[in-house]
């Protein structure tokens, strides 16, 4: 007769399994909060289906809009020009309200929204400096060989 192992061993187990690829959202929300100037209203670091992971932002009230477009945006690129751009690095996206940049970090996506002025050096900048910090700790919780298209 083969013994089934506890309850309590299995609540161990996923316990100390999903600790170790735990986010803390509030640490990655004061990283994104630095980048909240010179004319950038937000910035969110999301899934590539569009949901939040986490996110800054001067007004909140739009975070999920941005969030579910960016991704639909990216990924419709992405999908529709596979066999001609395998390696999208970055978008940017006029709108009537501001620029959107939209780039790629490990699995994850990265989106800043700009107001209407803002410069696009700075914007492209601070987005590859918050990429540049924080792609090795999204590389370690959802590595991107797990999420390609």
């Amino acid at each position: 007769m083969r013994k089934i192992p506890s309850l309590l061993f299995y609540s161990l187990f996923f316990s100390f399994t999903f600790n170790l690829k735990m986010l803390k959202p509030k640490i990655i929300s004061q990283v994104l909060r630095q980048s909240l100037n010179n004319g950038i209203k937000a910035s969110l670091v999301m899934t590539n289906e569009g949901s939040l992971i986490s996110y800054a932002a001067n007004n909140d009230k739009d975070i999920t809009i941005y969030s579910a477009i960016s991704a639909n945006i990216w990924n419709s690129y992405k999908k529709k020009n596979a066999k001609l751009f395998n390696n999208l690095q970055f978008q940017i996206i006029e709108c009537e309200e501001g620029i959107v940049f939209i780039t790629g970090i490990g699995a994850m996506l990265l989106c800043l929204v700009g107001d209407t002025k803002v410069d696009l050096g700075i914007l492209k900048a601070k987005a590859e400096a918050l990429k540049e910090h924080l792609e090795e700790p999204l590389q370690q919780v959802a590595p991107y060989e797990d999420y390609q298209m």
